[in-house]
């Protein structure tokens, strides 16, 4: 294991040492990593205790230990209420030092007590070559079950440096990642969440340093404000015939697509409609999905099987897209039954709301179509164009080569065999 990895997994576990008699405090943990440069981070450990036995005190006493390294500063322990930690130091029989911190208190019914252990991080992530550097951190729920705590909920968070003119990109993270955007679409921050987690807990993302480009397209959208000022009058005139229409521009990095469609999902009363060949890394459309399904909203999505778009002789040459792979097994986990159908031939990327808006655009719904290339989208508040878009789409959905979305299918070699043996009949119809 690379060096630098390995000193940041001993920073980032905090072994339980000492021992609770109490059978009914829970415990919620969040762990907030504040990045502020690549080569040093700040981290705080909160620990919130609560006893819940409603008619005895309990008695809350362990022992924290935490690595003394050259890459490791602690820089301070408090607790609330204020009084009932001590901080100290000593040498274990591995010949290291170790920063111990101990806690002794009575908890009445319902009482709450808080911990905060605030550090320095030097060299917390590994440069792997061409700008990307990489983050891990590992989180043991185990340690807290052993001394009778409840472990109700652990947070993670992982917040990037506040610098107007530098943006992150996001290559690649693990599962259940939210992310948090700020102004000119700058990402601030990923969290995870676990709820009562019983087992060991891995988070990690890769990213690059980038320039951020909306300032730049700042700059290039005020030139082209003056340049086509003169058409403002008409585009005016022009919205008197035609509800809404508009051309949306989607420099890298801008975002524009992504706001767009997620206006119009939040304005959607009754179905939304999807096609796109690629569909990776999008929380944020299953976020924007999700609470339809409370609402009673239908949508509908078509999109590409798990498998690469390449020519095969049999079924054993097979290659799984391993993104697309992850993306269908998030829908079909989250989804209804019947939300989702595969079809290896789309390549239309649309949305389409209520039969009444419509956005026909060349970006796939994937970090590159939406945030890193040179896009464009036609979008209409239009009822006769967003029917006939809809006719497209049920085409699609009910073409002999569409499949829906299964356990079975989710599976690249299945899907693949199934399309194959549709396609082989409806040939053989034709």
């Amino acid at each position: 294991m690379n060096r630098r990895v390995a000193v940041l997994l001993a920073l980032c576990i905090i072994l339980l040492v000492g021992v609770t008699a109490a059978r009914n405090i829970s415990i919620n943990a969040e762990i907030d990593y504040k990045m502020k440069s690549l080569n040093l981070m700040e981290d705080k450990f909160y620990l919130r205790f609560k006893n819940i036995n409603e008619k005895e005190m309990e008695t809350l006493n362990f022992v924290l230990t935490l690595p003394k390294t050259p890459n490791t500063t602690l820089v301070s322990v408090t607790d609330l209420p204020e009084g009932y930690v001590r901080v100290g130091e000593v040498k274990g029989s591995d010949g290291l030092e170790y920063y111990v911190i101990r806690v002794v208190k009575e908890l009445t019914p319902y009482e709450e007590y808080q911990l905060t252990i605030k550090r320095e991080l030097k060299n917390p992530m590994e440069n792997i070559g061409h700008g990307v550097y990489f983050f891990r951190t590992f989180e043991y729920p185990s340690y807290f079950w052993q001394q009778n705590f409840h472990v109700e909920k652990i947070c993670i968070k992982l917040v990037f440096p506040e610098n107007i003119f530098k943006n992150y990109n996001i290559i690649s993270t693990s599962a259940n990642t939210k992310f948090n955007y700020k102004s000119m679409n700058r990402i601030d921050s990923l969290e995870w969440e676990y709820i009562e987690p019983k087992s060991q807990i891995s988070v990690f993302v890769s990213f690059a340093e980038v320039w951020n480009f909306y300032l730049l397209n700042i700059l290039g959208a005020s030139l082209t404000l003056v340049a086509f000022a003169g058409l403002l009058y008409y585009n005016f005139r022009l919205e008197k015939t035609l509800k809404k229409h508009e051309v949306v521009k989607n420099p890298p990095w801008s975002g524009d697509l992504v706001a767009k469609m997620k206006e119009m999902i939040q304005r959607a009363k009754k179905e939304i409609l999807i096609t796109s060949p690629h569909i990776y890394y999008t929380d944020w459309l299953t976020a924007e999905l999700q609470p339809l399904m409370n609402r009673e909203i239908k949508f509908r999505i078509i999109t590409w099987p798990s498998y690469r778009r390449e020519m095969y002789r049999n079924v054993d040459e097979v290659q799984e897209d391993k993104k697309q792979y992850f993306t269908l097994k998030r829908f079909l986990e989250m989804f209804p039954p019947g939300s989702v159908r595969l079809n290896d031939n789309i390549h239309a990327k649309m949305i389409i709301v209520d039969e009444r808006e419509v956005l026909i655009t060349t970006a796939n719904l994937s970090q590159t179509g939406l945030y890193e290339n040179y896009e464009v989208g036609v979008y209409a508040e239009n009822s006769d164009l967003a029917r006939k878009a809809k006719e497209f789409f049920e085409i699609v959905w009910n073409s002999e080569d569409t499949i829906e979305l299964d356990e079975e299918t989710l599976n690249s070699k299945i899907a693949w065999a199934l399309i194959m043996d549709l396609k082989s009949k409806k040939e053989e119809v034709g």
